[in-house]
């Protein structure tokens, strides 16, 4: 690949995670607020102050947001200037640049539809930080230059479940897990496999949005099974119903069709019985 590669959100879960793992990109450049990358604040930079550092070609993974349902729904004015003003304007001129983007949504977007939510299929959001991604994918719907990766929960090793597990079996101490959530969580392999397929096969995917997700719906309950069985052993947990303002903003079931995921892929995605 000739042109550059922009990881912005780099050093969040899934941005250190491409980091590390697509080292065979030999002009990738890590974007955020750290002091060891290209400096740009979405809240604070103009985009023009990218006018030196990004050309006709390059693709931007566009990952940095206000990621937390909580922080959305009680700081909104906050979250929307830096999840839809901010990204709206940042989106528009990278692409006016002629820079390809792919933008990091949620499957948030589907919270309130039932039964299975295809790739193609109009969000119907639930909650403030869904609603404010469903806004910038509406927003990209036209734009050829932007693809949309709908992510699930990602689980790995290093994802913030999966670090409270191992915390808690360090410490010796019995986690509380809340009972209800179900998604169609991805496994990071998968993830990564496919953001490397769409960035070097962009042009033959005629499709704008893709569902990564796996194949069946899991609750806490599984994931901690697979974790205890797979790498944490004498980890401990008791399953404990959340309060209902818990749920403010958050779905507690989302079901995906994973149909562009795999194309992207070439295979069905994985399981997580399969970590």
């Amino acid at each position: 690949m000739k042109n550059r590669l922009f990881i912005f959100g780099a050093n969040s879960y899934l941005g250190t995670a491409l980091l590390n793992n697509l080292k065979n990109y030999k002009n990738i450049i890590k974007v955020g607020r750290s002091i060891d990358g290209l400096y740009f604040d979405l809240e604070s930079s103009d985009p023009k102050d990218l006018n030196q550092h990004v050309s006709n070609g390059d693709i931007w993974i566009f990952l940095s947001a206000v990621s937390s349902p909580t922080k959305c729904e009680m700081e909104f004015d906050y979250s929307f200037n830096i999840n839809v003003t901010k990204t709206k304007n940042l989106i528009n001129w990278l692409t006016k640049n002629g820079v390809k983007v792919i933008f990091a949504s949620s499957d948030a977007v589907f919270g309130k539809k039932q039964g299975i939510s295809c790739d193609e299929d109009a969000p119907m959001p639930l909650g403030a930080y869904a609603h404010q991604k469903a806004l910038i994918e509406k927003f990209v719907k036209n734009n050829t230059l932007v693809k949309v990766a709908r992510f699930s929960y990602i689980l790995g090793q290093d994802d913030k479940f999966s670090s409270l597990v191992k915390i808690s079996e360090e410490r010796k101490k019995t986690l509380d897990i809340y009972i209800g959530f179900k998604r169609c969580v991805v496994l990071l392999d998968d993830v990564i496999s496919g953001i490397d397929s769409l960035i070097k096969n962009w042009d033959s995917f005629n499709f704008k949005y893709i569902n990564f997700c796996g194949p069946e719906l899991v609750d806490r309950a599984d994931m901690a099974n697979i974790l205890r069985e797979k790498f944490f052993p004498n980890f401990e947990y008791i399953s404990k119903e959340p309060s209902e303002k818990f749920w403010d903003g958050r779905a507690k079931k989302i079901n995906l069709g994973c149909k562009n995921f795999t194309k992207i892929l070439g295979r069905r995605p994985k399981s997580i019985y399969q970590i």
